[in-house]
């Protein structure tokens, strides 16, 4: 997968997200939902333009890095070690916090995949499983606020269709809580496999890249 093309959905999936979760808010039964999909025109232009406003204005408010920060660090922070790790001259604390600090080694990290075919082949599989991460990422937080909503909405008026859905909207947040672990995880796996290659067959140009940070 393309970088451009990972942008373009991580526009359009929680666009799509929050329009799906809108319709279940308006609804009032299951019946009057399955009228309503079953009603959509997925080729209506208007709803297009509506799945990427809704998913810029996602992206504006940052919504998604609240919950995606910590897991990101994680991988990011591996990065960094791994790349310390294969400099053998002897760091002190000063130099080692200030190399890990921003984004510096991650410059150097894809200064080498961009200048790397065989890099570049496994970075596309790194981008896919980036959007299924940040996919279930999004689908944690827009679950989680569904179900919200349906709580509130059945302490007002007791109705079979709220309680239902926030069951259900409660029950996705958790699945979808529990893949982002297990993304994480094999996001973590494909960056060491690129890790290796870097650290074995550019290790002297590593090295310059951080003499010349230092």
């Amino acid at each position: 997968m393309g970088m451009t093309a990972l942008k373009i959905w991580r526009l359009i999936i929680p666009g799509i997200l929050i329009l799906i979760l809108l319709l279940f808010v308006i609804q009032e039964s299951f019946t009057d939902l399955t009228k309503t999909f079953t009603s959509f025109q997925s080729n209506d232009i208007a709803y297009t333009i509506l799945v990427i406003a809704v998913g810029v204005f996602y992206y504006i408010l940052n919504i998604r890095k609240l919950l995606w920060n910590p897991y990101l660090n994680r991988v990011q922070i591996n990065i960094k070690n791994t790349l310390l790790s294969a400099y053998k001259k002897p760091l002190n604390k000063q130099q080692k916090a200030y190399l890990i600090e921003g984004r510096k080694l991650m410059i150097i990290f894809y200064h080498f995949i961009d200048n790397d075919k065989s890099l570049l082949e496994k970075a596309k599989r790194v981008r896919f499983n980036g959007l299924i991460w940040t996919s279930m990422i999004d689908l944690t937080i827009i679950s989680s606020c569904g179900s919200l909503i349906f709580w509130v909405k059945l302490i007002i008026e007791r109705h079979f269709y709220y309680l239902a859905m926030a069951l259900i909207l409660i029950i996705l947040a958790l699945v979808s809580f529990g893949l982002i672990q297990l993304t994480t995880r094999h996001h973590l796996s494909l960056s060491n496999e690129q890790l290796e290659i870097i650290c074995q067959s550019y290790k002297t140009q590593l090295e310059d890249k951080i003499n010349e940070l230092l």
